[in-house]
């Protein structure tokens, strides 16, 4: 679902003139968003995190994101906002989630051994 809501908005944020952009509203996709993350912070002490799987999910996100910055700026799209691959403060994001993504990997490599 979160993915999802993540493409709308980038097709949104990519493609403001095209219809289906119009027909959703992007405040929809906002509290969409939002309430997925409260959803989950709320029930995250009912469940078991496994490393792995928020290693994989860490990946996954960040290379969806790449792909779709690339792919809308493919199709010839520029983003109302400023998400670029020549905007530094993404690749300050990118730098930060990669240091994430390593030390969630390093955990991960504890727990197994």
């Amino acid at each position: 679902m979160v993915i999802l809501a993540f493409t709308l908005l980038f097709l949104y944020d990519y493609s403001p003139n095209i219809p289906l952009a119009k027909s959703i509203p992007k405040g929809v996709l906002i509290a969409l968003i939002l309430g997925l993350f409260f959803f989950s912070l709320i029930f995250k002490k009912y469940r078991d995190t496994n490393n792995k799987e928020i290693l994989k999910w860490q990946i996954f996100s960040t290379i969806y994101i790449l792909f779709l910055i690339g792919f809308f700026t493919f199709l010839g799209g520029q983003s109302s906002s400023g998400i670029a691959f020549d905007n530094v403060f993404l690749w300050i994001v990118l730098f930060v989630s990669l240091f994430e993504i390593y030390s969630q990997w390093k955990k991960v490599k504890r727990s197994e051994a």
